[in-house]
């Protein structure tokens, strides 16, 4: 029987909610679902709180874990439509917003807002998205330049090369900087590494408006995705500005990608995996891949959080190694799968 998108996006839908009190009940402390959902009604609509509950939970589950566990999800599934929107333009599914060197971008600019600690006591929280977010913006324009002074219809291939080059010099950039300011290095590898330890709610407030404004403008360029997939010539002959397109989409996925990067390090797989994912689930229409890889990327990004979190308890593994270890056998076997036909 075949299952419709709606009842596919609705039985996702569960999947995420599960995903999450799941990754709430994981840990130390309270562990009791019936809890954990009355502390969170408690704080959001005034339900009393249930008796035996103390304080300490309270300030558990409400201030370290929820946020956390949003915060996964909001960046696994800002990846993922990122990824989407790449791979569209490039039509290549393997293609990321490393590809194009974005990451390396937002990379360089945290890296030196961390290593010389800069502004931090002024802005909080919301100058590591601002800087991700100009960081990878300028890195954009700068291939795109580059891509327009070599090939005025910025072709795929093009954008690729440019993109790698651009991402190899960047990476250089900030393992120099790194170097010379060997005080910081131990901030700059943990921060790479990636994790979403200790982060508060400064952190979610800080990404919403990247989140919005990244996945709305994804999705009201949907019809030029779809457009997109089927070549450069097929958008041309139905009127469409592909060079401007390209131009609006790389902004988006500079805005998702940099607000990523900036309150969780580097981060990869996700935006590689999810879009195939999706696309395989829901074919190929843009408006409801958009939406699905979201979702389906927020999962992905909690589950991983949730093994980093477990292997090697109290402690903890940086969530980009989990993402290498899980995503790679998964990546192998859908391309090997894939180029086998």
């Amino acid at each position: 029987m075949k299952i419709s998108n709606v009842n596919k996006i609705i039985i996702i839908s569960c999947l995420c909610l599960s995903s999450l009190m799941f990754s709430l009940l994981v840990g130390g402390s309270t562990s009791n679902p019936i809890k954990i959902l009355n502390i969170i009604l408690n704080k959001l609509f005034n339900v009393d709180l249930m008796e035996g509950i103390s304080n300490i939970e309270y300030s558990i589950i409400w201030n370290i874990r929820l946020p956390r566990v949003l915060l996964s999800f909001m960046v696994g599934g800002m990846l993922s439509v990122s990824g989407v929107i790449i791979q569209s333009i490039l039509r290549n599914p393997l293609a990321s917003s490393y590809t194009i060197g974005v990451s390396s971008g937002a990379s360089l600019g945290i890296g030196v807002l961390i290593v010389f600690n800069l502004g931090l006591s002024s802005f909080g929280y919301f100058i590591y998205p601002i800087v991700g977010f100009i960081c990878s913006i300028l890195t954009v324009v700068f291939i795109i330049i580059l891509c327009k002074r070599l090939d005025r219809n910025m072709e795929n291939n093009t954008v690729i090369l440019i993109g790698m080059v651009i991402s190899l010099f960047l990476n250089a950039m900030l393992t120099l900087i790194s170097s010379l300011k060997q005080e910081s290095l131990s901030s700059i590898l943990i921060w790479q590494m990636g994790s979403f330890s200790s982060r508060g709610w400064g952190y979610i407030l800080s990404i919403i408006p990247f989140m919005i404004i990244g996945v709305f403008g994804a999705l009201y360029f949907s019809r030029e995705l779809d457009i997109l997939t089927f070549g450069d010539e097929m958008g041309k002959s139905v009127g469409v500005n592909i060079s401007r397109v390209k131009v609006y989409l790389l902004m988006f996925v500079s805005i998702l990608t940099g607000a990523s990067i900036a309150s969780s390090g580097i981060i990869g797989f996700v935006d590689l995996i999810v879009p195939y994912v999706s696309r395989k689930i829901f074919g190929p229409k843009h408006n409801i891949v958009i939406i699905s890889s979201f979702l389906i990327g927020g999962i992905f990004m909690v589950l991983f959080d949730v093994i980093a979190r477990i292997i090697i308890y109290p402690s903890e593994l940086p969530i980009a190694t989990i993402n290498a270890l899980v995503g790679t056998p998964i990546f192998c076997y859908i391309f090997f799968k894939r180029y086998r036909r």
